[in-house]
């Protein structure tokens, strides 16, 4: 036991440099010809602390790798995550334009409908109209001229007939000022 204490010493003091510390020099040195024997023993339990040392080493050495390659995957990870996050959050971003306009011709189209519900309906004919009432009631024409004609429907249809489409309908024909 004496020896298994000297050795786990020997080797936790020693664990760090290559060269020997003063306490395992002194416990070697202070080995007598009694211990001979048990100097086989001793390098028994010396090689396989040695073992025992390095697979700890290459274990902790291998945890370190695996645990950069955890974190670098980690990291990719959460670079590939932002990535497409900031892709989804443009993608929605030009899609609000594209929304707005179509909610805003929708909505224009709502509002033509609804002008057009207010506004009273209107004739296709509403300058003809206009015309004959203009002849009727502001400068009727005598009935005998009317007669001579075919009565106020067929005065209305000639004269009607006779004048230029951009009068009929334009602003300044006097039909059209009432």
């Amino acid at each position: 036991m004496y020896y298994r204490f000297k050795i786990d010493f020997v080797i936790s003091t020693n664990n760090t440099t290559n060269t020997m510390s003063a306490n395992a020099r002194f416990c070697i040195l202070s080995l007598t010809v009694e211990d001979i024997p048990q100097i086989e023993e001793l390098m028994t339990l010396l090689k396989d602390k040695k073992k025992e040392l390095k697979k700890a080493a290459s274990d902790v050495k291998k945890a370190e790798t695996d645990a950069n390659k955890l974190l670098e995957k980690a990291k990719k990870a959460a670079e590939k995550e932002l990535k497409k996050k900031a892709q989804e959050e443009k993608k929605q971003a030009e899609a609000v334009p594209k929304h707005l306009k179509k909610l805003q011709a929708e909505l224009m189209k709502n509002v033509k409908k609804e002008a057009k519900k207010l506004e009273p309906p209107k004739a296709k004919n509403a300058c003809f109209q206009k015309f004959c009432s203009y002849y009727s009631n502001v400068a009727p024409k005598p009935k005998a001229e009317l007669d001579a004609v075919g009565g106020k429907c067929a005065w209305n249809k000639s004269t009607w007939e006779s004048l230029e489409e951009e009068y009929r309908t334009g602003p300044d024909a006097p039909w059209n000022q009432i």
